[in-house]
């Protein structure tokens, strides 16, 4: 008995699929027996929740590819490609499962949904990932639709300068060895149906320094999201997590620890007119960020609220615009008078802007941000000041083993490392490549150039910094249970003005993996290396 297959992308086929793949396989050859798969396009349609993109010649059945084997740089799903089924493996695979197994009787709708509704559309609560169907992992139902995923994890660090104390420290910088313990784990938890869902992850950490023991500290990260739709006309989320970390910049508090500590609530609605459009979309959020370090406290704690009205159009192949206004208000709840009378105790953001995505291909794709922000100061109105802000990213899988990411940003940044710099803006660009030889290897590089602008407070004028990080990292998948990694990077922050510094890091990881489905590490864990300077892409991109 022969199943026929062919490839409508040469570089898909170059490597099995796995599990996630026969799964697929699986479902629309059931479906073919069924007839539940009318035509090839209805058979990718009931597998994506989204329109797939049509062939030159249907001649089989359209078979997508789970996106869990997709570009481990990317932040969403990409559309998934597609392997063909040829019209004749149809009958003996009918044959075979027949024989094997009795066929699946169609799955009820869920409570307060119709049949039509199975299948979330793009602009749903859960746009952007392909709709969950079926049984077992993944499934709209409780409790048998859980997935999960759980993580052990130690790791070995050697850092160079861990304070990262300035050039001018001379013996004060040295090296030292940490060991990181950590669990994560996440869970998608389906309840009233696929469009309303429970979204948790957690980590808890242990570092212990072998010879800076004030550095010692447990760092742990816990997030929960609730999703939910009702009906057709209203979709949202409320979200809630807690974080606390180390603070990046430990030359202020030298030679003491400072930790940062930050709660995080946020909540949004917005009314459906369309499938595909969402207009008003209001968002709100209040983050509460604290210092342990006593000066820092007194500088840094802080209030942030935020109030967000935009609208979505989301198209086919998962691509989508968005616009707005947002405005939010900062509040330094702890400055003294005098600190007050330099730096102000608050002031408010409001940002007009424009965002996008666009799936080119099942290989490439870009996202996009611009935005123009006005700052107002409460007190000091004469150092209200308007900037531009913009992020630009683009993803490329150039073959099944090889992927590219590029990211260019120009932001603002919240300094707190230098009193005495009203605001700072960061420039700079990421180019990233991952390199698949085998089914268990991957080797990845990462290249890091930023330009720091300081904006001092009174006639300080201003003062620039330019830093390169540049880290590669191997991992070794020993079995679907056991990961190694092997990483580092090295960190070099030089200009006028400005205290330079360097500091290396080198790093060996030993990881247990337990889960019934793929969730992409980046689901898993939420953590300090994901602010956009770590250069751990398998963690945050």
């Amino acid at each position: 008995m022969v199943l026929f297959l062919f490839c409508l992308d040469a570089p898909a086929c170059a490597a099995p699929q796995g599990r996630a793949y026969d799964a697929v396989v699986e479902s629309v050859i059931q479906d073919a027996i069924r007839g539940h798969a009318a035509s090839p396009r209805d058979a990718a349609r009931s597998q994506v929740g989204a329109p797939a993109r049509a062939p030159a010649a249907e001649t089989g059945y359209l078979i997508p590819i789970s996106p869990a084997s997709d570009n481990p740089f990317r932040a969403a799903p990409a559309p998934p490609a597609t392997l063909r089924l040829h019209p004749a493996a149809i009958p003996a695979a009918a044959l075979l499962f027949q024989h094997a197994a009795q066929p699946e009787e169609p799955l009820p709708a869920a409570r307060g949904t119709s049949p039509s509704s199975q299948s979330a559309p793009a602009g749903s609560a859960s746009a952007g990932e392909p709709a969950r169907e079926g049984v077992g992992a993944g499934s709209p139902f409780f409790p048998e639709g859980v997935e999960y995923s759980l993580q052990v994890a130690r790791i070995v660090q050697q850092i160079s300068n861990p304070y990262r104390l300035p050039d001018t420290g001379g013996n004060l910088r040295h090296t030292d060895l940490a060991v990181i313990d950590e669990f994560r784990a996440a869970a998608i938890v389906p309840l009233a149906s696929e469009r309303t869902r429970l979204m948790t992850s957690a980590m808890f950490g242990n570092v212990d320094y072998r010879d800076t023991h004030q550095l010692d500290h447990s760092p742990h990260a816990i997030k929960t999201t609730l999703q939910w739709q009702a009906g057709d006309l209203f979709k949202g989320s409320v979200s809630a997590s807690d974080h606390i970390r180390m603070n990046r910049f430990l030359s202020t508090s030298w030679p003491a620890r400072d930790l940062l500590k930050q709660r995080i609530f946020n909540a949004d609605v917005g009314l459906r007119v369309t499938e595909s459009l969402t207009v008003p979309m209001l968002s709100m959020s209040r983050t509460v960020s604290r210092n342990e370090f006593a000066t820092n406290q007194q500088l840094y704690n802080r209030n942030d609220n935020l109030v967000q009205l935009s609208a979505q159009y989301v198209g086919k192949d998962y691509s989508s615009v968005s616009g707005g206004v947002s405005r939010i208000r900062t509040n330094y709840v702890d400055r003294t008078p005098l600190q007050v009378q330099q730096l102000d105790r608050a002031y408010s953001d409001t940002e007009f802007f424009l965002s996008g995505n666009w799936h080119y291909s099942s290989k490439t794709s870009l996202e996009g941000y611009a935005g123009w922000r006005q700052r107002r100061y409460e007190t000091l109105v004469d150092r209200d000041v308007d900037f531009a802000t913009a992020e630009l990213r683009a993803y490329w899988d150039y073959s099944v083993k090889t992927s590219f990411h590029a990211h260019l940003w120009h932001r603002p940044y919240g300094n707190e490392e230098d009193r005495s710099t009203l605001y700072s803006t960061l420039t700079g660009g990421r180019l990233a490549v991952r390199w698949q030889p085998g089914e268990k290897t991957s080797l990845s590089l990462n290249v890091v150039r930023e330009r720091q602008k300081n904006y001092r407070v009174g006639a300080g004028g201003a003062s620039e910094a330019m830093s390169w990080r540049v880290g590669p990292r191997g991992e070794w998948q020993m079995t679907p249970n056991i990961l190694l990694t092997l990483d580092g990077w090295r960190e070099r922050v030089k200009g006028v003005g400005y205290p330079g510094y360097g500091s290396t890091v080198l790093r060996v990881g030993f990881t247990l993996m337990f889960d019934n489905i793929h969730l992409s590490p980046a689901r898993v864990r939420s953590g300090e290396e994901c602010d956009g300077r770590n250069l751990d892409t398998r963690l945050c991109d």
